[in-house]
């Protein structure tokens, strides 16, 4: 078996496993700015409508439509975000650069801490990358999955020799 299929065998059987986002930025404020909000207090939603930009700590993410459902607290338990596509990256702990997504439907649940990219998915660390219909990042076990209807494409680019 050649080193790129051996690579490749390795990381589906033990999972590439993308770097921690950095610790803090779930503390952080989060800040959402849209062309049009609507704000349904008594069934705890948000809806954000329009060049949607959201930041919390190092975290962006953009899109075309956003529904946040919240806790009683205000704060975030599910976000949704529809674009075309809609845009995810945050920085990762250590210097290890960004994790970037893109996917026409993003699900983020705050208590699992976990995006699920549908729809033309594209999960992106450093060179490599993972493109699917569905993946699942769960960024508190530190991997993820992907699969769905079409086949999953992974891109690996080795590291260079010093």
């Amino acid at each position: 078996m050649s080193r790129p299929l051996r690579l490749l065998a390795l990381l589906l059987l033990f999972g590439w496993n993308p770097a921690n986002a950095l610790d803090d930025d779930p503390q952080q404020p989060m800040y959402i700015e849209a062309d049009d909000v609507e704000v349904r207090e008594a069934e705890g939603t948000s809806i954000y409508v329009g060049n949607v930009e959201v930041t919390q700590g190092s975290m962006r993410l953009h899109a075309d439509h956003m529904t946040v459902y919240h806790r009683e607290d205000r704060r975030p338990r599910q976000i949704i975000a529809i674009g075309t596509p809609a845009r995810f990256r945050q920085l990762l702990e250590d210097d290890q650069g960004e994790v970037r997504a893109f996917a026409r439907r993003m699900e983020f649940d705050t208590d699992r801490d976990e995006l699920v990219l549908i729809d033309e998915a594209v999960l992106i660390q450093g060179e490599d990358r993972v493109a699917s219909e569905r993946i699942v990042y769960d960024r508190a076990r530190e991997h993820f999955r992907a699969g769905g209807s079409g086949r999953v494409r992974i891109t690996i680019t080795p590291e260079e020799e010093s």
